[in-house]
């Protein structure tokens, strides 16, 4: 954890430079999508922002010409190979010039006195990060000040507290985003949460506000569909695994073992997704899987977060299974 000092330094600094940079990831948006993120960027109170454009090596014409023709005095545009989301928001934060950072989906956008307003309680609560909401009516105070290793628990306990996963509607403090950022190449479910669990393992303090300030376009059917028959969607597996060891790291380890029951459960329906869906070479990462499954057996067992029913699928499936087959094989 930071001195006083030193979170005094921030603040001051903050003061001197005033700059909020908002990047905003673009791969194959529609122009529709594009001009009312754009529109909402421009439409803030707040004036002293620099809106950055990350074009993830977009194939689609129209994206490609609205990111070449749009021109705002206080906009950059960023060209790269297409990576991904994680990898393109790393582009835009090696541009950032603001002492702040956000980021904003190409297909969302903010209400007009967002920026000022989370600029105005960062300021006022001298926190390394303010997060508000993406829809109104949650059953939360109107305030809510988290200290140390409190901030992690929250972002754990994302119900109630209501953190929100994802990397937007947050006003982050830049360096310390650059210090913490890291690309995972690897993992395409549960980036954001990785991110902001690195950033907030070495933070002092966070603020959360009810207060919509975010429209995030929700995903149509046939798009979840999809996802959710994405072979990319094991990436879960490696993704709570690595959150775990975050919380381990600091500490937390009560919150770790309740990590990993996520990761046992991620494990068997990984597994599971495998043999119904089919992928491609299926039969490899199924192998694999049953490995991960089989090495994990007696934590799987003894971790008191790990539901009784989980349990019991586990020793039917697996036990059984090594079981049988021990006594074909002595039989043989």
């Amino acid at each position: 954890m930071r001195s006083k000092k030193a979170g005094w330094l921030r603040v001051m600094s903050h003061l001197i430079d005033s700059r909020v940079s908002i990047i905003v990831p673009v791969y194959n948006t529609s122009i529709e999508y594009l001009r009312e993120c754009t529109a909402s960027v421009e439409a803030q109170t707040y004036s002293d922002i620099e809106l950055i454009i990350v074009d993830d090596g977009s194939t689609d014409a129209g994206t490609v010409r609205f990111c070449d023709e749009y021109r705002n005095s206080k906009s950059t545009l960023v060209r790269k190979k297409n990576e991904g989301v994680s990898a393109a928001r790393a582009a835009g934060l090696e541009r950032a010039c603001g002492s702040r950072v956000m980021f904003l989906d190409s297909d969302d956008r903010l209400e007009p006195h967002a920026v000022e307003r989370l600029v105005k309680v960062m300021d006022g609560e001298k926190a390394d990060a303010v997060i508000a909401q993406d829809e109104p009516g949650k059953n939360i105070p109107a305030i809510s000040r988290y200290y140390g290793t409190d901030i992690m628990k929250a972002l754990l306990d994302n119900r109630e507290a209501s953190f929100g996963w994802a990397l937007w509607a947050k006003l982050f403090d830049t360096e310390r985003m650059r210090q913490s950022y890291k690309v995972r190449k690897n993992i395409f479910y549960g980036e954001d949460l990785l991110v902001n669990a690195d950033y907030f393992s070495k933070s002092d303090s966070a603020v959360v506000i009810d207060e919509k300030l975010y429209f995030y376009r929700k995903d149509n059917p046939d798009s979840a569909m999809a996802q959710a028959r994405s072979v990319k969607k094991l990436s879960l597996i490696p993704m709570w695994r690595e959150m775990a060891d975050i919380y381990s790291a600091i500490g937390l380890e009560e919150e770790a073992q309740r990590i990993m029951a996520n990761y046992y459960d991620s494990l068997l329906a990984g597994y599971l997704q495998c043999e119904y869906y089919r992928y491609d070479d299926y039969k490899r990462i199924m192998s694999e899987l049953k490995t991960q499954l089989k090495a994990q057996l007696k934590c799987i067992l003894g971790n008191d977060y790990v539901t009784g029913k989980y349990k019991y699928i586990i020793a039917v499936y697996f036990l059984w299974a090594f079981k049988l087959k021990r006594i074909i094989k002595n039989r043989g």
